[in-house]
């Protein structure tokens, strides 16, 4: 198996294209098997550089250390665009697959205790990527770094961080960002501020090939330059990137008012219909998912693209007279509790608990919390040892 970085003529082997413009992915035809990649001409210099399976370890490490959150499981796109979990141990041979281009990874932004190392801002039209490439024109003025990524439709904005943090907090430093900036029509992962049943939302991993397109998308500077001219260069530079200032993450976090910290412990279930009625009585379904969905006004209510399945066109929408929300191609509606289940994959006991503690400044010890807490007291031996066995046979191939 042969892995090709840099530019030049299309290979002998069928190849994916490294996309580094919107209208060089129309010029260019679409391959749909992936067995090499190279780089579109506009990417740099004329070489092609053959690499051994061997030497796949040392990019397939970055890939490791840098966006891999979880090990004992991992998600794959499939033909369609969308991905599926696997409740598998991660391993070596899937992220060789995923940088030949044989399969497709998504990174999850959450590990197992429910904590980020970086955070993602989607989006899913040209408008949007001009959108996002101004915040990150914007965020080098106030030194901080950010790591434009083109995608299929539109593109990402990776903010990393020097240390993980909960998710409640990535997200509160995500949506200030946006309310400060009043960046409109991108999407902020995490989608989650913690776990529920379910390892949460993940986004396509780097340097993988889309199954819908056959090409994979590069990442660009504030100023529109490829990151680096190569692929691999790209990888490597990805290694140590620049994370946010501590002193930034602070700021734009405080836009973004806290939960009040805790006093009660336990709802009584008996209460947790009265409590229901309250919550919907406090908090407008309109009011309380623009928070997390991005939405238009209309006559009615709003629309926008539903989170609950990978939606192209609007088919998520709230009646505001009505007070509930739905979703035109199946994935349900209701009341403010019934996005809360969906949103956080709960029950509706842990999601009365959940709205309960942001509606009436309550704190709750939920459940699943702690049932997350002892599964992954369980597993963390065993995905270490899985983890460190691997991470130092390629540490001793690339003389690390």
């Amino acid at each position: 198996m042969a892995f090709f970085f840099g530019s030049g003529g299309v290979p002998r082997k069928t190849a994916f294209v490294f996309v580094s413009t919107l209208s060089e992915a129309h010029r260019f035809p679409l391959l749909r098997a992936p067995r090499v990649c190279y780089a579109g001409a506009a990417m740099a210099s004329p070489e092609r550089l053959l690499v051994p399976d061997t030497e796949l370890s040392r990019p397939a490490l970055v890939l490791a250390q840098r966006f891999v959150q979880r090990w004992d499981l991992y998600a794959r796109q499939v033909d369609d665009g969308s991905y599926v979990c696997v409740h598998e141990i991660l391993n070596v041979g899937l992220l060789f697959g995923h940088l030949r281009g044989e399969i497709t990874l998504g990174a999850y932004l959450l590990n197992q205790e429910g904590e980020a190392r970086f955070l993602v801002l989607d989006a899913d039209d040209l408008q949007g990527w001009e959108r996002l490439g101004h915040l990150a024109g914007v965020l080098a003025g106030e030194s901080i770094p950010a790591y434009l990524e083109r995608s299929r439709r539109g593109g990402h904005l990776w903010l990393f961080l020097a240390q993980a943090v909960a998710g409640s907090e990535a997200r509160a430093f995500g949506l200030g960002l946006l309310r400060a900036h009043q960046v409109q029509g991108v999407e902020l992962f995490p989608k989650q501020e913690g776990l529920a049943d379910g390892p949460g939302s993940l986004i396509r991993m780097p340097f993988g090939v889309h199954r819908l397109t056959g090409r994979c998308y590069g990442f660009y500077t504030a100023d529109g330059s490829p990151l680096a001219p190569t692929l691999r260069e790209q990888i490597y530079a990805l290694k140590t990137p620049e994370t946010v200032p501590e002193a930034a993450f602070e700021t734009y976090r405080s836009f973004v008012p806290p939960q009040t910290v805790a006093v009660v412990t336990e709802l009584p279930e008996e209460l947790t219909g009265t409590v229901s009625e309250r919550i919907k009585a406090k908090v407008t379904v309109l009011e309380f998912v623009s928070q997390y969905v991005d939405l238009k006004p209309t006559a009615s209510g709003a629309i926008g693209l539903c989170p609950f399945h990978d939606d192209h066109h609007p088919s998520f929408g709230v009646n505001a007279e009505g007070n509930y929300w739905h979703c035109w191609a199946g994935c349900g509606g209701g009341s403010v509790i019934d996005f809360w289940m969906k949103w956080r994959e709960c029950d509706f006991t842990t999601a009365v608990r959940q709205l309960a503690e942001m509606v009436f400044v309550l704190r709750v010890i939920p459940d699943y919390g702690q049932r997350q807490a002892r599964a992954a007291t369980l597993q963390q031996p065993l995905l270490r040892t899985v983890k460190q066995g691997w991470v130092q046979e390629f540490e001793v191939q690339c003389g690390l």
